[in-house]
């Protein structure tokens, strides 16, 4: 998993404007392949950045606020 969580570092570093479609393709891809709810895979890219990505803890919060999209989203604003 880190290998992965380093790769969207990477993307979103040299792309941090296209992070909401990067983010809205993984929910939608994991919905339409393994029927994975949408927070449930905002929960994990969020546990994952967190423990993994080298950004800075705030900014990724931020980010992940705003790219991921409303059906990945945490009504506890996790």
């Amino acid at each position: 998993m880190p290998d992965v969580v380093d790769l969207i570092d990477w993307y979103i570093l040299r792309e941090p404007r296209l992070a909401p479609a990067l983010f809205g393709e993984i929910c939608l891809d994991a919905r339409m392949r393994f029927g994975l709810d949408p927070k449930d895979v905002g929960d994990l890219l969020r546990r994952s950045l967190h423990l993994v990505s080298g950004l800075d803890r705030q900014i990724l919060k931020a980010l992940l606020d705003l790219a991921l999209p409303p059906s990945a989203q945490s009504p506890d604003g996790r």
